[in-house]
């Protein structure tokens, strides 16, 4: 079993090489979710067979009755070490093995060499104003019908000169 100070050596110090604290706990959910992909190909050598999606709040990254959750608000350290217990568990049964310490260092590496992001993540829903959001999808529709209408009132100029056309037509005719 490795002690703490083997894995501050060993996982710590890509941590500490390769990133900042901020790119640690900036985390983007797609890239989370390619990160997962991504590593368990790696060590599993096949497709990631779960269900995934993103979490919230105080859930972990984990899997539970076949959906994989992974939480980007925990940064990229928890999401690699709970990884790292989660693929232990697929492979062995056990935890707090050697061959666990090999996968977080793996992940970090991977994460490191892959998936860190200098600029922060904004969640789309919590950074707009509403009623900003709202106001311009009115003016956009308002947009959108005044062209329907013109296309229209053409549309009706047409067929209404088309029509005189064959009013003239039809009254010659039955003069004749």
């Amino acid at each position: 079993m490795p002690t703490a100070s083997e894995y501050n050596r060993i996982v710590e110090s890509i941590w500490s090489e390769g990133s900042t604290p901020e790119q640690r706990r900036n985390v983007h959910p797609n890239l989370a979710k390619n990160f997962i992909r991504a590593f368990y190909r790696q060590v599993m050598k096949k497709p990631f067979p779960y269900e995934l999606r993103i979490g919230s709040g105080n859930r972990r990254t984990w899997c539970r009755w076949g959906v994989f959750t992974v939480n980007p608000s925990q940064g990229w350290h928890d999401i690699n070490h709970d990884m790292g217990h989660w693929l232990e568990r697929q492979m062995t049964g056990g935890a707090h093995t050697d061959q666990q310490l090999r996968f977080e260092r793996d992940g970090a590496a991977l994460i490191v060499r892959k998936f860190l992001c200098d600029e922060p993540y904004v969640d789309p829903k919590k950074g707009c104003d509403h009623v900003v959001d709202r106001a311009s999808r009115v003016d956009a529709g308002i947009k959108r019908w005044d062209v329907k209408l013109k296309r229209a009132a053409n549309a009706l100029k047409k067929l209404k000169k088309k029509k005189r056309y064959y009013d003239t037509v039809l009254t010659e005719r039955n003069a004749q």
